[in-house]
């Protein structure tokens, strides 16, 4: 693989799912990467003026983050991103440490958080299987702020 195929492939990633998001009126979008999942939710929630609910058990981890959680495999960035994003974090699911800290790796694969408008949902959904887009519905938005993990 050459270079040239490198960066094809990089400007492919996050295709078709941002085509998704202009056509169905997602009302904000952020790529997870060096922040963290709770760290770009945090962001996304505050400047929405309004929070975010994520269930824990749809999060799609990686294959073996789980077995190097918990070895406690984690890069500094993780607790970095604890330190700076857990006060805006209610953790309501009981969660181990290791669980914890998956949701303030900075390891991520860049895919996209978007606020889908609830009325738009399956149609969506239907968009993303008819074009070969993997989607995880993975909480809500709601009233209030920070995040809430359940």
């Amino acid at each position: 693989m050459d270079v040239k195929e490198v960066v094809g492939w990089m400007n492919r990633l996050n295709d078709k799912a941002s085509r998704l998001a202009g056509e169905f009126g997602v009302k904000a979008c952020t790529d997870i990467t060096g922040f963290s999942l709770v760290g770009h939710g945090s962001e996304m929630a505050k400047q929405s003026g309004l929070g975010l609910r994520i269930e824990f058990n749809q999060l799609p981890f990686v294959s073996c983050a789980m077995k190097y959680a918990q070895l406690g495999a984690f890069p500094g960035g993780a607790f970095d991103n604890k330190h700076f994003y857990s006060h805006d974090v209610r953790i309501e699911a009981m969660l181990d440490d290791a669980s914890e800290m998956l949701l303030y790796d900075p390891q991520t694969s860049g895919g996209l958080l978007m606020a889908v408008p609830a009325a738009r949902l399956a149609a969506f959904r239907e968009k993303a299987r008819e074009i070969k887009q993997e989607i995880w519905i993975i909480g809500e938005v709601v009233s209030g702020n920070g995040i809430r993990i359940v």
